[in-house]
């Protein structure tokens, strides 16, 4: 009866539990290493649809003729700026006090409640009261100013306001970088408020408008994405969302009190272009895993104007 091992079993045995050992490691390795850039994947594509999102969601509310690409000092209307302006920037209306009223709730319908279902501004103009001798006063049916003026405040930090010149309005025309204060340029094109009258639901302009028609927009800020913080090593830079500046007021987007966000980094591509009534955005995100491993992950989001 066999008692023991031979000496060659014992070596036989250890070198398949080693062979055995050597292909579970390198698959639980693979397993780790796969979790790792899955995991990655995942977090580039929710950071980058969330940024992506987020910039469609505001570039609807773009003023037509507004939207503009930078490059350094270099400005040109996206529809014909070199693919190497990377600066998206655009006059965005007052979405927020257009589709708002002060409505809480079915209590405040009852006929004792002074709440208005208007919205804080229509976008109506009755241009009959507008006459030759009266050029400055715009009637807007249907608007609830005084709301207006709360919301837009608000949404500012108090920078604009319906009775500074701060808030500009909008008829539909030719509007670009030329006309409505893009780099210092003169807001030949747009005109600014002055004052409202609640009673009777006028908008004094600062100056006499130019040209009226039945429609107009409000807007209290332009907004561009920046690339900033250019990593030379990683070749990866960070994409900023900068609101709260008036170009009809002298300002742009590097002025002192301009409200900035980061909506992405470790960015490798930003690219904006218009084709007839969309305009696109590409964008690609980097995300590492491991010591030296990147996971990029690519979109492209349309908005139709």
């Amino acid at each position: 009866m066999r008692k023991a091992f031979t000496l060659i079993e014992i070596i036989v045995t250890l070198v398949i539990l080693s062979i055995v050992s050597y292909i579970a490691s390198g698959l639980i390795a693979k397993t780790y290493i796969g979790y790792n850039q899955t995991n990655a994947i995942h977090k580039a594509n929710i950071k980058l649809e969330i940024a992506l999102t987020e910039i469609a969601n505001r570039l609807e509310y773009a003023i037509d003729g507004t939207v503009v690409k930078r490059q350094g000092s270099s400005i040109a209307p996206i529809d014909i700026a070199p693919s190497n302006y990377a600066t998206l920037e655009w006059v965005g209306y007052d979405k927020d006090g257009f589709e708002a009223n002060d409505k809480k709730s079915s209590v405040d319908y009852n006929a004792s409640n002074n709440a208005s279902d208007k919205p804080a501004w229509s976008g109506f103009c009755n241009i009959a009261y507008t006459t030759t001798a009266n050029q400055n006063i715009i009637l807007t049916p249907g608007s609830d100013l005084p709301l207006a003026e709360d919301v837009i405040k608000h949404l500012s930090d108090d920078k604009a306001n319906l009775i500074n010149g701060t808030v500009a309005i909008f008829f539909p025309g030719n509007y670009d970088y030329t006309n409505i204060g893009y780099k210092g340029s003169q807001p030949t094109g747009v005109r600014t408020i002055a004052n409202f009258n609640s009673a009777n639901s006028t908008l004094q302009l600062s100056s006499n408008a130019s040209r009226i028609t039945e429609h107009y927009k409000l807007a209290w800020s332009a907004y561009a994405v920046v690339p900033t913080n250019y990593n030379s090593a990683e070749k990866t830079y960070d994409l900023y969302l900068k609101y709260n500046f008036r170009p009809w007021n002298g300002q742009d987007y590097d002025s002192s009190g301009v409200k900035s966000a980061l909506l992405v980094n470790n960015v490798t591509v930003f690219k904006t272009y218009a084709t007839e009534n969309r305009i696109h955005i590409k964008m690609c995100v980097k995300e590492k895993f491991g010591k030296t491993k990147n996971a990029i992950i690519c979109k492209e989001k349309v908005v139709f104007k």
